[in-house]
């Protein structure tokens, strides 16, 4: 039993597996290169990257970039714990495997825990919530009940799919669309209540465009004791639509999830720099104010000058036709600085090397 412990340690922190696992991540490199022409960078990075195998018809088929960083590590730490030596040309070759280990384990953890949302604001106006483009959810809201606040009822596409109980209502999915459009109907249709009457879901396929997004839809009944409702639902509608449970008036909408922040941004101006004698955009400019518990605190936010704020990065994205709304890509990383960590111990690694291979050949 010791000898296999043996060899299987050897063997997970041997230079075979590390050569094996190399060529193994540049061939997933290669094929999502590839799949980009298909499916988008997003979509490409999703199947090839942030999964632990890739998969065919079900069917796992090569491994995934979370399965070879795991490795990975593994390799890197087993090699290190049978054959660390307390001498001071080995510091080197310690500094650069510890860097790449935590260049492996900062991914993961932005993997797992970074956030990518957008938040749009117009001039002379405040907001205190981010946008999730491509993430939606059903909010069912009663805004009557306490007039100091709302209360939200928030459930995400997997639990709608799977049905829902709201105090006694059920609410069943008859047809879900991962990227629809709505049409009118030409007739209207007394079968659904409001926006169905007049608006019907069109299907289209997964888009996979990075300048296009997919924008689900989808046809429900909500159920009561003795009453049987027809609604739609469409994740690119502003409208909410109202529903009357146990004499309680709600509204109810398939949106972009939300994030709420613990403080609100304020967009003060808004200026858009033109190269000259053409309309396009050199620079984008957004003068603004976060209104904290602290007091106000200005910021100016350009194309290369990010704010960060309580654990956000706002970049200067775009902005609306009329140029009086900026919209800003909103990132949350807990791991943005292990990068520079570690890509600084390589850097002392390697030179550590140089300097000790210069001294032996002297």
């Amino acid at each position: 039993m010791g000898n296999i412990v043996k060899r299987m340690v050897s063997f997970l922190g041997g230079i075979k597996l590390t050569v094996f696992l190399l060529f193994t991540l540049f061939l997933l490199i290669l094929f999502a290169t590839f799949a980009q022409v298909d499916y988008g960078i997003f979509e490409a990075n999703k199947r090839y990257f942030t999964s632990w195998f890739v998969w065919l018809n079900n069917i796992p088929i090569f491994l995934g970039g979370y399965s070879i960083g795991l490795l990975l590590i593994i390799n890197l730490l087993l090699s290190h714990a049978t054959k660390f030596r307390f001498k001071l040309n080995y510091l080197g070759i310690f500094c650069i495997h510890f860097g790449l280990v935590l260049l492996i384990l900062g991914s993961a953890i932005t993997s797992f825990f970074g956030e990518e949302m957008q938040i749009a604001v117009k001039e002379k106006s405040s907001k205190n919530y981010l946008d999730y483009p491509n993430v939606f959810e059903l909010v069912i809201i009663d805004p009557y009940s306490n007039k100091n606040s709302d209360s939200l009822y928030i459930y995400s596409i997997s639990e709608l799919l799977k049905g829902i109980n709201f105090k006694g209502v059920s609410i069943k999915v008859n047809a879900f669309y991962e990227n629809a459009i709505i049409n009118q109907r030409g007739i209207e249709s007394l079968r659904y209540n409001q926006l169905g009457q007049l608006y019907k879901l069109i299907p289209l396929p997964k888009t996979y465009k990075m300048d296009e997004r997919n924008v689900p839809g989808v046809d429900v009944d909500i159920s009561s004791a003795d009453s049987v409702s027809k609604y739609i639902f469409w994740g690119g509608s502003d409208v909410y639509q109202d529903i009357t449970i146990n004499e309680t008036r709600y509204l109810i909408k398939l949106r972009s999830k939300r994030a709420y922040l613990p403080f609100s941004i304020y967009l003060d101006d808004f200026t858009k720099v033109d190269y000259m004698r053409s309309e396009t955009a050199k620079q984008f400019i957004s003068n603004v104010f976060l209104k904290t518990s602290d007091g106000d605190i200005p910021f100016t936010i350009e194309m290369n000058q990010p704010l960060r704020y309580s654990g956000y990065t706002f970049f200067q994205s775009s902005y609306t036709e009329d140029k009086e709304t900026s919209v800003f890509q909103v990132v949350k990383n807990p791991s943005w600085q292990v990068p520079y960590i570690s890509s600084l111990l390589i850097v002392i690694g390697l030179l550590i090397q140089m300097t000790g291979s210069m001294r032996r050949k002297s």
